[in-house]
């Protein structure tokens, strides 16, 4: 019994372990994928518009998801704001690449 136990808990320890060692989430991982790399090129008012515009979509997110059912038209309607922050995040890096 004792055995079996001692053996038991070294697993645990090792399964313990083995979690322990992933130290970066996936979710910081999504999140640097979905930010670009040439925000560093844009003005302090231009990153703090885009900051705003991530937050409204959040919002609308989250507003649209409170039910548990995200309706035709409200996955329409985040997709324009997300296509719109995206068109923005465009549309600033190539207007600061020309001046």
């Amino acid at each position: 019994m004792k055995k079996v136990l001692f053996l038991g808990l070294i697993l645990t320890l090792f399964a313990v372990a083995a979690s322990a060692q992933q130290m970066t989430s996936p979710r910081l991982h999504r999140q640097s994928e979905m930010q670009s790399f040439h925000r560093r090129n844009l003005s302090r008012s231009e990153l703090r518009r885009l900051h705003k515009d991530e937050i409204r979509y959040k919002m609308a997110r989250r507003k649209a998801q409170a039910d548990g059912i995200v309706t035709r038209a409200e996955r329409r309607r985040l997709n324009k704001i997300r296509m719109h922050n995206r068109r923005e995040l465009t549309r600033l890096n190539r207007h600061k690449h020309m001046i």
